[in-house]
C-alpha cells in the first residue's frame, strides 16, 4: 500500500510540475509552513513565532488554516467556538490576539475571503507543504530529526506524507532541537528551533509551581507525539502520578474526563482548547513556544523571497 501512496505522490507531484494541475495566487504574498510526516513537528510554535516577527515588523499577517478535526464547514474566522474553527487554529488566535486566523478546507477560497475583508498584507499558510493549489512564495518546512535519522515509511503503514526527496522544493528547513538528535545536513538553509517550556497556565495565568507540589497529578495529552509533552513535565520538576494518552484531535467527552483519576489534571495548551466548558474539574496546560537562534535571518529569507515575487 506505502509503493501505491508513493506512486500517487510522485503523479501528482508531476502534474504540477508540468501545470496541468494549476496553482491559484492571492494578492499578497504566502509563507507556508508544513512537514513531511503527520504531526508532531512544532508547526503550530513556528506559525506563532513567524506570525509575531512579522506582526513586530510592522506587517499585518493572516494565518489560513485547513482547521483539522473540525465539525464546522465552510470558511469560518477562528473566534470562541473551537468545534467549529479547529483547535489549533483557535489556539493560535489566542494566542496572537489581533491577527486573523481564517480556516477553510480550500487555503485559496480562505484566503479570497481573507482579501474581501482586508483583513491583513501577508499570508501564513498553516500545514501547507501538501496544499499545491495555492501559489506560495516561500516554503518552510519543519523536520524532527529523531524521524529523519529513522528513515522514511509512507502512508498508509508509516507516517510520511512524502518522500525525503521533496524537501528540494522548500525555501527552508526548520529543525527541532532534540538532546541526542543530530542536525541533518540539507541542501537548503536550516534552522534549529529551541522549545521553550514557558510555565503551566491555569485559566490563562501563570501557576505557580508551589501550587502544584505535593498534588496528584494526571497528566494527559491528545497530540501526535505525547511522549515529548510527558518528557518536558518531568523537564520542570514535575511528576504526575498517571500519564494518559488519547489520538491526535480527540475530542474529549465529560465522561472521559470525569473518569480521569488525580486531584488535578494537567494537559497540552491544544488539549486544554477541546476542555473549554466540559468539565468542572480543576485542570491546568503547559505552555510552550519556539524560538529560533538565527531568527532574523530567517525572516530576511523570508521577507526577500516575497520581494522576489
Amino acid at each position: 500500500m506505502s509503493r501505491a501512496f508513493r506512486l500517487l505522490v510522485q503523479a501528482r507531484a508531476r502534474l504540477y510540475e508540468s501545470g496541468i494541475l494549476p496553482t491559484r495566487r492571492l494578492n499578497h504574498p504566502v509563507i507556508s509552513v508544513g512537514n513531511l510526516t503527520l504531526g508532531g513537528t512544532g508547526k503550530t510554535p513556528l506559525v506563532i513565532a513567524l506570525a509575531e516577527g512579522l506582526r513586530d515588523r510592522g506587517f499585518r499577517p493572516v494565518i489560513l488554516s485547513r482547521g483539522y478535526g473540525r465539525t464546522g464547514r465552510g470558511v469560518v474566522i477562528a473566534d470562541a467556538d473551537w468545534q467549529q474553527c479547529g483547535d489549533e487554529p483557535l489556539l493560535m488566535k489566542q494566542r496572537l490576539g489581533n491577527v486573523p486566523v481564517v480556516v477553510g478546507a480550500d487555503r485559496y477560497e480562505a484566503g479570497r475571503a481573507a482579501e474581501q475583508k482586508q483583513l491583513g498584507n501577508v499570508f501564513i499558510l498553516d500545514d501547507g507543504f501538501q496544499h499545491r493549489h495555492l501559489y506560495r512564495d516561500v516554503d518552510i518546512v519543519t523536520i524532527d530529526p529523531v524521524e529523519w535519522a529513522a528513515g522514511e515509511s509512507l502512508l498508509p503503514s508509516g507516517r510520511w506524507r512524502e518522500p525525503k526527496s521533496a524537501i528540494s522544493r522548500a525555501h527552508a528547513v526548520c529543525v527541532q532541537e532534540i538532546p541526542g538528535a543530530a542536525i541533518p545536513r540539507l541542501p537548503i538553509p536550516t534552522f534549529t528551533v529551541q522549545t521553550v517550556l514557558e510555565g503551566v497556565y491555569q485559566q490563562g495565568a501563570v501557576l505557580a509551581p508551589a501550587n502544584l507540589k505535593g498534588r496528584g497529578i494526571v497528566a494527559f495529552a491528545g497530540i501526535a507525539k505525547p511522549e515529548r509533552f510527558f518528557t518536558s513535565l518531568e523537564l520542570i520538576g514535575i511528576r504526575p502520578i498517571e500519564c494518559v494518552d488519547f489520538a491526535d484531535h480527540h475530542h474529549y467527552s465529560a465522561r472521559e474526563i470525569d473518569k480521569l483519576g488525580g486531584e488535578i489534571l494537567l494537559t497540552t495548551e491544544k488539549d486544554a482548547i477541546r476542555l473549554e466548558g466540559l468539565t468542572t474539574r480543576p485542570y491546568c496546560c503547559l505552555r510552550i513556544s519556539a524560538k529560533i537562534p538565527n531568527f532574523d535571518d530567517l525572516m530576511s529569507l523570508v521577507l526577500n523571497a516575497c520581494k522576489k515575487s
